[in-house]
């Protein structure tokens, strides 16, 4: 037996089968999109037979759909890991930003036209997440940006976490990334920054300016 093939058998010889096929599919969907790549595809990616693939998923579409489900549950901890690091509610949407550019790099937007065509419970998930998720973690953080002053206690935290989700939703779906005019995360950070100084305090925007410079220099 081959170095190679000893190496897939110990992965094989593991409960974790399903967990290594959607890791190593992941690769090439957000590489490719999932259109354009087939089951032999991954097979080949995996060196493995399909016959081992559809042993742990029905179909593509049921690989995607569970591929969406362990990435969105990656981002919701990884969202919950920025809000503990943060010192204020201002660089908390900093270092979302920062996740976000860094989960972005290497995802092809066409991902989220193949979704939306092609897996619709795929993409009704990813769609669902952002209005339940992602709406009480931004209503959670505009709340704790009004009890430390940085946020305008006038605004209405109800309204504007609708308002974001709608505006997350419209980057994934706007031409301006399909047509590849402009980089997911150059879209996300352009709106934020917009989203942050209409709600900041006095106080919010001198620390806008200085987490904004932090970031120039890192550049």
């Amino acid at each position: 037996m081959t170095k190679v093939s000893l190496v897939l058998q110990s992965i094989l010889d593991m409960d974790n089968v399903e967990e290594y096929i959607l890791e190593e599919a992941e690769k090439l969907f957000m590489k490719y999109g999932t259109r354009s790549i087939t089951m032999d595809d991954i097979a080949k990616q995996l060196g493995m037979s399909k016959k081992t693939i559809y042993a742990n998923f029905k179909d593509k579409d049921e690989l995607v759909t569970k591929l969406i489900i362990k990435m969105m549950q990656h981002d919701e901890c990884s969202m919950e890991e920025r809000t503990i690091q943060s010192e204020n509610a201002v660089q908390e949407i900093f270092l979302m930003m920062d996740f976000l550019k860094e989960m972005l790099s290497n995802i092809n937007p066409v991902i989220f036209y193949d979704l939306e065509k092609y897996h619709n419970k795929a993409y009704k998930i990813m769609m669902d997440f952002h209005q339940t998720h992602i709406y009480e973690h931004v209503k959670i953080c505009l709340d704790r940006g009004i009890k430390e002053n940085v946020f305008r206690e006038d605004i209405n935290t109800e309204i504007l976490s609708q308002a974001r989700v709608a505006q997350i939703n419209w980057i994934f779906e706007s031409d301006l990334i399909r047509s590849g005019k402009h980089s997911l995360y150059e879209v996300i950070q352009e709106l934020s920054i917009h989203f942050l100084f209409g709600i900041c305090t006095l106080s919010g925007h001198i620390l806008i300016n200085n987490y904004t410079n932090k970031v120039k220099q890192t550049i």
